[in-house]
């Protein structure tokens, strides 16, 4: 059957219906435009109804190509014609969608794309943390700007101001972090470009170095205080104290690592991965044994509620110890209303925390006359030179050592045999 072709109301252009196929109310349309091009006739479909051409779009297109092909300029033909329109459009969307990236702001990436991602990677107490830290501090400096513009000096004055603020090098270290990783996933989606503003910016420095521990009595009120109120957090205080172990080596241990009857604790290092023994003294027996009822031996010594292991020190140690006035200066505050309140200690190095209890394990020691290399080792310390913190400490060994040689020339001399000279 021959097709049969209908004119429109636009010279060039002609359609035919489709056999079968609907749009709207009628058959889909297929439109052609008609042109000469060298001498010589030349039709082309300009496309179907239902691809949204009509005979009006298919008009511009023809009279798109009689004024190429009068002046004498590419495109000649529809389909070269097609072609340079999808890569024109293409150029469109490109340019879209870097104005887009250029605008795209820390704060805007961080709440569409950085902070959904990191809730189905990272645990609720690290996620509640850096959210406080974006809120509290990057985002009133760098919120507003856009990524790709984020500069060194924009970056800086996020740490310098937390540091102006009273906050630690750490967490100013913190917030680099925070800001370098929320660049990286930028960048890992295609939507910054180049060196990360956060790379060359000098990371703040402290001695952070915990040198507070507690005195014997200070220890004993402590532990009797902690007792009353959870003997969970009693029992890992002990543990740091009796055996210098960080909160996150008490938590990783198990049963199989006691060894009652060698009276050792295998210790996993969790800091520097170099596994070490602990000794188990009297009260930490004591407390173990207090604790064991035929627990397997891949059960956790000190589990959380649901069995698992511990992540974090409770709230209670802090409370107990703020309320025992351990990190109290001695000295009190007025407030508006008169009221009296102790001022608390605000170097951090000097604040009673969990870590404490193993200074003051390790401080004990030296004040016994323990060698610092022994106290390195039960440390676990990686370097003499973490452990030389404690040797102010240190009974007056090295006058002692010295003075053991006090008189070594004083003794009755020996007989002296002159040698005779050879003669020559």
């Amino acid at each position: 059957m021959a097709v049969e072709w209908v004119k429109t109301n636009f010279l060039g252009v002609r359609y035919r219906k489709h056999a079968t196929r609907k749009h709207g109310v009628g058959f889909d349309r297929c439109f052609s435009i008609r042109y000469k091009l060298n001498g010589k006739d030349k039709e082309e479909v300009a496309g179907w109804a239902s691809e949204g051409v009509t005979a009006e779009s298919a008009f511009k297109k023809l009279s798109t190509l009689r004024e190429n092909i009068r002046l004498g300029v590419e495109p000649q033909t529809l389909a070269a014609l097609n072609l340079a329109n999808r890569a024109e459009e293409e150029e469109k969307v490109k340019g879209l969608r870097r104005k887009e990236k250029e605008a795209l702001t820390f704060s805007e990436f961080w709440h569409s794309t950085y902070y959904p991602s990191s809730e189905a990677t990272k645990t609720s107490q690290t996620l509640k943390t850096e959210k406080g830290r974006f809120y509290n501090w990057i985002n009133e400096k760098i919120g507003d700007i856009p990524l790709q513009k984020l500069a060194k000096a924009q970056v800086e004055a996020v740490a310098l101001f937390a540091l102006k603020s009273g906050k630690s090098p750490t967490t100013a270290r913190h917030l680099l972090a925070d800001i370098s990783q929320v660049w990286n996933m930028a960048a890992s989606h295609g939507l910054v470009e180049g060196e990360s503003p956060v790379r060359r910016v000098k990371k703040p420095r402290q001695d952070n170095r915990r040198m507070c521990f507690l005195t014997q009595e200070e220890a004993r009120t402590l532990l009797d205080a902690l007792k009353e109120r959870s003997f969970d957090v009693h029992d890992e205080s002990l543990m740091a104290l009796f055996c210098g172990l960080r909160a996150g080596e008490i938590y990783a241990l198990t049963w199989g690592d006691v060894d009652f009857g060698g009276g050792t604790l295998h210790i996993r290092d969790t800091k520097n991965k170099r596994d070490r023994h602990a000794f188990i003294s009297q009260e930490v027996k004591s407390t173990l044994e207090g604790r064991y009822s035929g627990q397997t031996r891949n059960m956790f010594v000190f589990p959380s509620a649901e069995g698992k292991q511990r992540r974090w020190v409770s709230d209670t140690f802090s409370r107990t110890v703020d309320d025992l006035g351990l990190n109290d200066t001695g000295e009190m505050a007025i407030d508006e209303k008169g009221q009296q309140t102790p001022l608390r200690i605000q170097d951090r190095r000097q604040r009673v925390v969990f870590h404490s209890l193993r200074h003051t394990f390790a401080s004990w020691l030296v004040q016994k006359g323990t060698p610092l290399y022994t106290v390195a080792e039960l440390m676990g310390h990686t370097t003499l030179e973490m452990t030389k913190r404690y040797s102010h400490l240190a009974p007056d060994s090295l006058r002692v050592a010295a003075m053991s040689l006090e008189g070594s020339l004083d003794q009755t001399p020996a007989k002296v045999i002159p040698f005779k000279k050879s003669k020559a």
